[in-house]
């Protein structure tokens, strides 16, 4: 009788190494390729390409990045071109940037007030970012229980907080800055959009 010694799989054949007898002998069989599934990396380099194109960022920074807005975007339940749009207002995407209040980061948090909130270390790029997606994600929790029936009305208040503190997210003199902040989100957005 036949019997299956061996099997190797290629990309378009496999080979069966059977024995016939005593004999062996070698059969190649053509197998159908299996379609590529998009996967992590291609939707990576998919993203990574939208911010090079939307905001001219370098290619190696902006797979870099990509990568961390798609995985903090999925923690948090938040567009990636909203956190995307939201690096590009804050710090245009440089690691190390600094603000007079003391923000750090892409994201610009600033770790005197939610390094306990977000933990690790806010001046690395990445935790950052994380620690800047996870307080927006906080801000549309809380800011969906005055509008549960209005997502973008949540966001838009988050987004209002990020920028100017919650407490001053209504603040009469704390609007116009908060205003031009959704103004550039917008417009960043629709950068990658484009």
């Amino acid at each position: 009788g036949l019997a299956v010694l061996a099997l190797v799989v290629g990309i378009a054949s496999a080979t069966f190494v059977r024995a016939n007898e005593g004999a062996r002998d070698v059969v190649n069989l053509a197998v159908p390729e299996r379609p590529a599934e998009p996967g992590w990396e291609a939707d990576r380099r998919a993203f990574a390409a939208r911010l090079e194109g939307g905001y001219g960022i370098d290619h190696d920074a902006a797979v870099e990045f990509a990568g961390w807005i798609l995985e903090a975007s999925v923690r948090q339940d938040l567009e990636p071109d909203l956190l995307a749009s939201v690096v590009m207002v804050e710090s245009s995407f440089r690691k190390k940037a600094r603000s007079v209040t003391g923000a750090v980061g892409p994201a610009q948090v600033r770790p005197d007030l939610w390094w306990q909130f977000c933990g690790g270390d806010l001046h690395d790029p990445e935790q950052n970012l994380y620690c800047g997606a996870h307080i927006l994600g906080y801000y549309r929790d809380v800011c969906a229980l005055t509008s549960p029936d209005s997502p973008t009305l949540a966001e838009e208040c988050a987004l209002r907080a990020y920028n100017v503190g919650f407490g001053n997210r209504n603040n009469v003199y704390f609007m116009a800055a908060a205003t031009r902040y959704l103004d550039k989100i917008d417009r960043y957005r629709e950068s990658l959009e484009g």
